[in-house]
């Protein structure tokens, strides 16, 4: 799975936000704010990768309990399939 638009990431206080750019910003007019964590989401799903190897990703940099990591991950995963933003 991947990003189906191409976005722009900044850091605004303590969130992310992100834009569509490009021709893509026609397609999607929104932002997705963002916390730390789902921001390194967002990252990699910039690249086609697993749910799995997103999880693997955030195991190496956060010290937390795999479990909370998984679940958060699909939560956001879910947050981002039901607007339309990601090629499954």
């Amino acid at each position: 799975m991947k990003l189906r638009y191409e976005f722009v990431v900044q850091e605004v206080s303590d969130s992310f936000i992100a834009v569509a750019v490009g021709a893509d910003a026609s397609k999607f007019n929104g932002i997705v704010k963002m916390n730390k964590t789902s921001a390194f989401v967002f990252d990699q799903l910039k690249n086609d990768v697993t749910e799995d190897e997103i999880v693997a990703k955030m195991l190496e940099k956060y010290d937390a309990e795999e479990k909370r990591i998984r679940k958060d991950v699909k939560d956001f995963i879910a947050k981002l399939s039901e607007a339309d933003l990601l090629v499954l």
